[in-house]
């Protein structure tokens, strides 16, 4: 281990001091920058690692956060946070078994810590659910596109008649040739979008139809693909919107909506933390049934099963 003359130990300090202000306001990139100085003035102080850790964790930079709170345990074996932060980090990008010894080994240190003692439970209960679900998984299991078409088919999924909301507007010749009922129009997702912010679900059969049309329009595409502009064509790129419904319409309203001249990408991270999960994820799949080469989706990380049951928002919301 490499000593650390008194004079960077306390300018590592004062460093430190101005980047646990900057966490308090929030601005976690900023306080990650001034942990970062502060290493490299001293690197032998376990707290400022597990403070960049944390800072790291709020910008969901969690590999690098898990490398930081792995230096701070090098450093001192029996400091609980960088344990327990670990554990949120292994948890975050889904190495549950990590993480539920990290948390074992919290409460080792820590017996009367409610919080790590909360989390394990979760994660235990988590794993043994996916473990049981793949064990009951078959190869020839059927999709879910499938058994919602049979579904319908079978007339298990009509629209309540009382039902007095938003309706899509009728299936083109071509579409109602190869059986299909519904179509989409901008008119409808204008009014899908008021329906929505006074607070209304749509009725599960036209959920089910937005999806089914945002379906079809990504299977037509690459899983990567390079999209290359038209003369006189836009593209805003808009983030994560995390289940913040009016955070997505304040951001369209910015950029302009959709349209044949005007493209949107929508960069993943659609659903989770926020209220209003499904809401989004419906409102740009219906934007992609009706605009699928203007409208483009990333997949991100929340963008999967296994983030969902660890986030639970959107299946908290999901009917």
């Amino acid at each position: 281990m490499s000593s650390v003359s008194e004079e960077n130990q306390a300018a590592a300090a004062a460093l430190k001091a101005k980047a646990n202000v900057a966490f308090r306001e929030k601005n976690f990139l900023e306080a990650a920058t001034l942990y970062g100085e502060a290493l490299e003035k001293n690197d032998q102080d376990a707290t400022i690692w597990c403070n960049r850790a944390f800072a790291r964790m709020n910008l969901e930079e969690f590999g690098y956060a898990l490398d930081d709170a792995t230096k701070a345990i090098e450093l001192d074996p029996k400091y609980v946070k960088a344990y327990y932060r670990r554990a949120l980090c292994y948890l975050s990008i889904l190495k549950n078994h990590q993480a539920i010894a990290d948390f074992k080994k919290t409460l080792a240190l820590d017996p009367q810590n409610a919080v790590a003692k909360k989390q394990l439970e979760a994660t235990q209960k988590l794993q043994r659910r996916i473990d049981f679900e793949k064990a009951i998984e078959t190869e020839d299991e059927e999709s879910t596109v499938e058994h919602v078409l049979q579904t319908i088919q079978q007339g298990g999924c009509e629209i309540d008649a009382a039902y007095a909301g938003p309706k899509l507007p009728p299936a083109s010749e071509e579409d109602a040739a190869k059986g299909k009922k519904f179509g989409i129009s901008a008119e409808f997702i204008e009014k899908m979008e008021e329906w929505f912010k006074s607070g209304k679900n749509l009725p599960r059969r036209i959920a089910w139809e937005i999806v089914l049309g945002c379906w079809d329009a990504c299977v037509q595409e690459e899983s990567l693909n390079e999209v290359i502009l038209d003369e006189g064509m836009t593209c805003d790129v808009i983030g994560d919107t995390h289940g913040q419904y009016y955070d997505l319409l304040h951001l369209i309203s910015l950029t302009g909506k959709p349209s044949a001249k005007h493209c949107l990408l929508f960069n993943g991270d659609f659903v989770d933390r926020g209220s209003w999960s499904v809401e989004v994820v419906l409102t740009l799949m219906a934007w992609k049934w009706l605009l699928p080469r203007s409208v483009l989706l990333n997949r991100g990380n929340h963008e999967t099963r296994d983030m969902n049951k660890v986030s639970l928002e959107l299946l908290r919301n999901c009917p």
